[in-house]
């Protein structure tokens, strides 16, 4: 094409544009306003060749959905429209890349265990969706979320090929997960500012789930503490933050929360890197004493102290049956969440079993109703909460046993893979970051198997872009390792050791 013709293209539409976006502000029709800010960022950073799009959006939604949490969860940027970011933002990176892809002529998927398993649970929560939106409408593709958030997975591995998008979505999990512990004891000293100044059409940009951001501080420790010596200045304060992370955690008193934590520290101490564990012992050690030390000065009777509340939580643990009578005014609720758990995963088995119990009760069918009547009928018509409070129980009542098989089938390849990075990392020390990163995956999965974590946007949509930034990452190491061993055997033929594989 002419320059001068092309020139004069751009300049036509770029006016029009222009035009089109000045009448729409006049309006108030700030979205418009947003799509056309973000296309030319977009185009700025492609032309620089920086980090790709998609990974810029992903970065957002973890920086924002771990520190928004339920607040941010609820902002709609459309006002009057039930669409989120979290929704947009896939649809957003599924369309950029399949459109990426269909260039390459690939498949966004790998070939491997863990895409596979993922595949296959998507593929039959899609059948038994395509069945459960004509009976239940809008509500079965709310319920549906639990699986779609899974799709930030294919994106956020395929983003963690290219070496700048790897390196943005690195420094957005430190940023992000260094201010947590801030903005985090932020609201809780000005709560008046978060809830009555800080929002968006009268929500509240940041408002914390107590379990979840628990959850979040603690997968936020093992991701500040460093993972190799303390030969730079800033390690100090990379760890200052992980401890302040870690004593938040466990001042939140998250019994879900300290459950993943202690999964973490099992899969660091199997790389031999015992630091997050020593660094948890002695915190919960010099916690123990100074908050005892702390109740015996007070005049009051120790089982009201925060002590004795810490003590009568941690045993609640074993209080299957809810039964248990707690002295402690804040940690009274224990024994109740137990039974609220207990009562409602028995319903819900017996239900599924009667029900479905090979596809389950599907998409929008109302798990609530049959343990509210058997909890407390009185709840009935107050209640509000869809999911069971455990990513296991979720599947099976919506997919039955042929859900719950594959689910299971996807942990076992995840429990694989996270085993065979910490032989790796006992050896390798680099492989540490990787390993970082599936520990934090592991705190989550811990925490959504006895909380609403994965069904909703602020716990699933960090989850996944987090797995498939590990995923990715070790995809990428091993493709950097086979180049570097071929370019050796191209100046060396007689060196024909392969480098030793991650992910198979």
């Amino acid at each position: 094409m002419d320059p001068r013709l092309r020139n004069i293209i751009v300049g036509v539409v770029s006016a029009g544009l222009a035009v089109w976006l000045g009448y729409a502000l006049a309006e108030g029709g700030y979205f418009l306003a947003s799509i056309i800010a973000a296309l030319c960022v977009w185009t700025l950073i492609a032309w620089l060749r920086g980090p790709l799009a998609e990974a810029w959006i992903l970065a957002f939604l973890v920086f924002a959905y771990v520190l928004g949490n339920r607040g941010f969860a609820q902002v709609t940027p459309v006002g009057g429209l039930p669409l989120f970011f979290g929704e947009i933002g896939l649809g957003i990176t599924l369309a950029i890349l399949m459109f990426r892809f269909a260039f390459k002529r690939e498949l966004p998927i790998r070939r491997d265990w863990l895409n596979s398993m993922i595949v296959l649970w998507l593929a039959l929560g899609i059948g038994r969706m395509f069945f459960d939106v004509r009976t239940y409408g809008f509500v079965a593709l709310r319920d549906f979320a639990t699986l779609y958030y899974a799709f930030f997975l294919f994106v956020a591995q395929a983003a963690t090929q290219d070496a700048a998008s790897r390196a943005l979505l690195s420094k957005v999990l430190t940023t992000t997960f260094a201010l947590l512990p801030i903005t985090s004891l932020l609201s809780e000293a000005f709560p008046e500012f978060f809830l009555g100044v800080l929002t968006f059409r009268g929500i509240p940009v940041i408002l914390y789930k107590g379990d979840l951001l628990a959850t979040f501080l603690f997968a936020g420790f093992i991701w500040l503490m460093p993972r190799q010596s303390f030969d730079r200045r800033s390690d100090w304060w990379w760890a200052t933050l992980a401890i302040l992370s870690l004593g938040l955690g466990l001042y939140y008193v998250s019994r879900a929360g300290m459950l993943g934590l202690m999964v973490a520290l099992v899969w660091t101490a199997s790389a031999r890197w015992y630091r997050p564990s020593v660094v948890t012992a002695v915190v919960v050690l010099c916690g123990l004493i100074g908050a005892t030390v702390y109740s015996l000065l007070q005049e009051r009777p120790f089982t009201e102290t925060r002590v004795y509340a810490i003590y009568e939580h941690v045993e609640s643990l074993a209080d299957f049956s809810g039964t248990h009578a707690y002295l402690n005014a804040d940690a009274a609720d224990s024994g109740d969440n137990n039974r609220f758990r207990l009562v409602w995963w028995r319903t819900i088995f017996n239900e599924t079993m009667a029900g479905g119990p090979l596809l389950g009760l599907g998409f929008g069918h109302d798990l609530a109703r049959g343990f509210v009547l058997a909890y407390d009928p009185l709840m009935e018509g107050d209640f509000t909460a869809r999911s069971p409070h455990s990513i296991f129980f979720t599947v099976f009542a919506r997919m039955g046993l042929v859900g719950l098989l594959s689910w299971s089938a996807f942990m076992i390849v995840l429990i694989s893979e996270s085993w065979r990075l910490a032989k790796i990392s006992r050896d390798d020390t680099g492989a540490r970051d990787i390993l970082a990163a599936h520990a934090m995956c592991w705190v989550i999965l811990t925490s959504a198997c006895f909380g609403v974590v994965l069904e909703g946007p602020m716990g699933a949509i960090p989850f996944w872009v987090l797995l498939g930034f590990a995923h990715g990452q070790a995809h990428a190491r091993v493709e950097e390792e086979r180049s570097d061993s071929e370019a050796a055997a191209a100046i060396a033929p007689a060196a024909t050791e392969t480098p030793t594989e991650i992910i198979r």
